[in-house]
């Protein structure tokens, strides 16, 4: 039976010492950085960079003459990442005459235990006097292969142990940057001289009078742990948690430990849909728990690279010049606030002022920060309210996979807690932290809460804060404190009946407090209506999308083919160009404050004039809604200034949205004039009603004279009024 040969450690040393001085990247124009990693060594000799980082990539195509190389490394990644950082350290270059000439206080110890002739320094615990980690100044961290695939989080096991291994999932919790000491210092007191131990694990053994190495020294004294020679390295320990797709049926998403050391710290946040790099190893458990756990040990990721699944909208994006041609051919071809809003789940017929108010409320209006401290928002909130079945459930989960960072739960499967932050103990530190819930993780995305209407009302109440102040004050635990939730939310709700009762008053049928309603900037109502032409054109639609197994390129002509200008936008492109419009911050000129604000108090007498009968009401929020629904629009537009059509078509938007209510209400005009007459007796406590006040009441509802008096006769036969 073959055994596999040995890796020679002393020829894969002379290879990476090899590689770092003599790999050229063709790629680079400049000879005198084209030598890629020693241009590298010297940015680390200059002090302006602590990482160095080895494309396997390069490794793979450098040298022929020993093919095994890369798949040893990746096997075995910690013994080539020592290997790697002992050949820089004798590679390393002198700094530049400009560079940082400033010492630290590693380079004073290193010159006082050279000036003392390495007297003082424990045999076996360092190398020429002072540790090579005490004078290293830089990390070596692994980017993978390009062919080399992401595993399953269940694929990943024992056998992995020490291997170079690929995961992708979501993170749930990151904790603190914390310092973890790799080279403790000691003072001898006898000679005064500074003693030093590597450490290389989680945990040590001080050196102390009992300990082999300090026999060594022959001390009677023993030595006294010092912080300033010491070491200490950043550290933040995050949970890495399954992707929903990869859960087998019945089971529940399994998490892996990621461990970020170095100059990986802080590039990962809760909520981020991350792939990560690193070295699968095991840890042994210490304390009461290693008692417990006897042999079995846990493992955890040392995370080498941390790749974003989507990249983030922030002052940190950029397009690359192919998406900037894909937009600004996009643009060419005319109508892209149509065609953007159309490819939003394009699978869903119809529905295009609902998908143009999703596609506003991904690209936001702008957040105003006074100097006083005062803050008006720019998250657009909408509430989807509806029937079944009219694809509200699929509009919320497309909106969460277009948007990097968003969070998508329902309202019976949320608590107050689970929304917004809970009090746990840290497994490290053993403290009380508090771990962020969907709002948290949600902030500066889109949280998309289903099933809005069955939530219970206590946890309802933890929105509104979130939904107008956008922050989370917590006091619990002895820990006071306001989280961060700036946090878009988009929420779909049944009617409170199920079915939209189309007897009962718009107010009786969403069954949601004013106080809740009233910061949403967009409610819109859709209802599953019977028609032949449009059942028609549904169900040819979905027959089709089955029978295609795709969404339809978009519309077709006489000739059965895609009209270029009205094809549907790819989601890449499509998430390409919101995060564009997203970097503008546009202005209301002073022009149109009067058209807006005129607008407006049209509204409000509207709504005075409708004596109460309005389906809704109108409040200063609304007019809020209407500038960042302007706003918006100017960012698609790729402008720093809102224009007239801008404020337009937020305003058609608006009165669409309050339309689709107020059409909603009694099926017959009987049930509508009675509703109104109810009401106003009510209200006004009057029992004798003129029908010239009738007339009045019923003005705005399109009601004809007969059918006044139909309804008048309809309930005077059954007794539930007198007419004179």
């Amino acid at each position: 039976m073959a055994t596999a040969a040995m890796p020679n450690h002393s020829k894969a040393a002379s290879y990476c010492e090899k590689f770092l001085k003599n790999f050229v990247d063709e790629s680079n124009d400049n000879d005198k950085e084209s030598i890629k990693y020693m241009a590298q060594l010297q940015q680390i000799a200059n002090r302006n960079s602590k990482v160095l980082r080895i494309d396997l990539d390069d490794v793979d195509s450098s040298d022929e003459r020993y093919p095994s190389f890369v798949g040893e490394l990746e096997r075995n990644t910690r013994t080539f990442q020592r290997l790697f950082a002992e050949a820089a350290d004798r590679l390393m270059p002198a700094p530049d005459a400009l560079a940082n000439s400033k010492m630290d206080v590693f380079d004073i110890l290193s010159e006082h235990v050279s000036a003392g002739g390495g007297k003082g320094a424990v045999p076996g615990t360092v190398r020429g006097g002072c540790p090579d980690m005490l004078l290293r100044r830089f990390d070596v961290y692994f980017a993978p292969r390009t062919k080399m695939l992401p595993l399953p989080m269940r694929g990943v096991r024992a056998s992995h142990l020490g291997h170079l291994v690929r995961v992708r999932g979501v993170v749930t919790h990151v904790t603190d940057v914390k310092p973890l000491v790799s080279v403790v210092a000691y003072t001898d007191p006898e000679t005064g001289f500074e003693v030093y131990q590597e450490v290389t694990g989680r945990t040590f053994k001080p050196l102390d009078n009992d300990s082999k190495e300090r026999a060594k020294v022959n001390r009677k004294m023993q030595p006294v742990m010092e912080t300033r020679g010491s070491k200490f390295v950043k550290f933040q320990e995050a949970r890495l948690q399954e992707l929903a797709e990869e859960v087998p049926e019945g089971a529940t998403p399994r998490t892996l430990s990621i461990h970020l050391v170095g100059e990986v710290t802080r590039t990962m946040k809760p909520g981020d849909d991350v792939t990560v790099t690193g070295i699968f190893l095991p840890e042994q458990y210490t304390g009461f728990r290693g008692m417990r756990a006897g042999l079995l040990m846990s493992t955890y990721l040392e995370a080498h690279t941390v790749q974003q699944s989507k990249r983030q909208y922030g002052s940190a994006f950029e397009l690359s010049e192919t998406e900037l041609a894909a937009i600004e051919g996009l643009g060419e071809q005319g109508d892209v606030y149509g065609r953007l809003a159309r490819s939003i789940a394009p699978e869903i017929f119809g529905m295009e002022d609902v998908k143009k108010a999703l596609l506003l409320m991904m690209v936001g209006g702008q957040t105003r920060l006074f100097a006083d401290g005062l803050k008006l928002r720019g998250d657009v909130h909408v509430c989807l309210m509806g029937d079944p079945g009219v694809a509200k459930s699929q509009l919320l989960k497309y909106v969460s996979r277009i948007m990097p960072r968003a969070v998508y739960t329902t309202g019976k499967g949320s608590s107050g807690v689970g929304l917004t932050a809970a009090v746990l103990r840290n497994q490290v530190t053993k403290e009380l932290v508090l771990e962020g819930g969907a709002l948290v993780l949600a902030d500066k995305g889109v949280c998309c809460i289903d099933e809005f209407d069955k939530m219970e009302e206590g946890d309802r109440t933890a929105i509104h804060e979130v939904m107008e102040q956008q922050t989370v004050s917590i006091a619990k635990a002895g820990i006071t404190t306001t989280l961060n939730t700036r946090t878009t939310i988009l929420a779909a709700a049944n009617p409170a009946y199920g079915r939209y009762d189309r007897r009962r008053s718009p107010s009786e049928n969403i069954n949601l407090p004013a106080a809740l309603l009233s910061r949403f900037d967009i409610l819109w109502l859709l209802l599953d209506e019977s028609s032949k032409d449009n059942d028609t054109r549904l169900a040819n639609h979905i027959v089709r999308l089955h029978l295609m197994g795709r969404a339809p390129a978009g519309a077709v002509d006489a000739n059965n083919a895609v009209n270029p200008a009205e094809a549907v936008v790819p989601l890449k492109l499509l998430r390409a160009y919101i995060g564009q419009a997203r970097q503008y911050e546009p202005d209301v000129p002073v022009q149109l404050t009067e058209y807006i604000a005129s607008f407006y108090a049209e509204l409000r007498q509207m709504e005075k004039a409708a004596l109460g009968a309005a389906a809704t009401y109108t409040t200063p929020r609304t007019l809020l809604s209407i500038l960042r629904l302007s706003q918006a629009l100017a960012k698609l537009r790729f402008s720093n200034l809102v224009e007239q059509s801008d404020v337009d078509e937020a305003l058609r938007l608006m009165r669409q949205s309050k339309a689709s209510l107020e059409s909603s209400g009694p099926g017959d005009h009987i049930s509508l004039i009675y509703r109104l007459i109810r009401e106003y007796s009510n209200r006004s406590k009057e029992l004798e009603i003129p029908y010239a006040k009738i007339q009045e009441l019923t003005a705005r509802h399109n009601v004809s004279r007969d059918q006044i008096e139909e309804c008048v006769d309809e309930y005077a036969r059954i007794a539930l009024w007198n007419v004179d």
